[in-house]
């Protein structure tokens, strides 16, 4: 009898500690599934715009703090001149848990003429995105406003300006979907 209860409790073990190695890190959290870590991120951009499956990649970083860094291929020059006479610095935000896989973000990135190098507006990013298919996978939607600077030394602070300041980006909300980036072995 105490063998029998020995090996039942020795298998209970044995599978529990399976299904928990079996499970990946990024589903563990005392809140809900993790968010933390860096994302390749896909914005899908206007067809009317851009063509078909046209798509804006970025690499986002969110931090355990609920601070974020993205980086997209508007920074460091942009998109070609015949769709934008802007450059952007990477957006840099906050983000927070709004259910146990639903998110939002704010980010701010500043804006700059590409003739001349001078600064022209703000970018508000505000996004709201949940986990799709799986912890490892998001999708959700960007809303883009931008906050002229009527010169580059007097630009509103873009936490105190009224609403009705804020200029909606011209396509409307952009859809997005991004992939956990995990380890590759080579």
């Amino acid at each position: 009898m105490k063998r029998n209860v020995f090996l039942a409790a020795a298998l209970f073990l044995a599978l529990g500690m399976i299904g928990l190695v079996g499970q990946p890190a990024s589903t563990q959290g005392p809140e809900g599934a993790v968010l933390t870590g860096v994302w390749s991120w896909r914005c899908v951009l206007p067809p009317a715009m851009f063509g078909p499956n046209a798509v804006m990649p970025s690499v986002v970083t969110f931090h355990n703090d609920g601070t974020v860094l993205w980086s997209d291929g508007l920074a460091f020059g942009g998109l070609p001149l015949a769709y934008s006479p802007y450059t952007y610095t990477p957006f840099h935000g906050v983000w927070e848990r709004t259910g146990p896989h639903e998110f939002r973000l704010t980010c701010f990135a500043m804006r700059f003429y590409r003739s001349d190098g001078v600064l022209a507006s703000i970018v508000r990013v505000r996004s709201e995105f949940t986990f799709a298919e799986d912890f490892d996978h998001i999708a959700g939607t960007n809303h883009v406003d931008t906050l002229a600077c009527p010169t580059p030394l007097t630009c509103p602070d873009p936490l105190l300006a009224p609403a009705a300041s804020w200029v909606p980006w011209p396509t409307g909300p952009i859809s997005f979907q991004a992939a956990r980036i995990s380890v590759v072995p080579y």
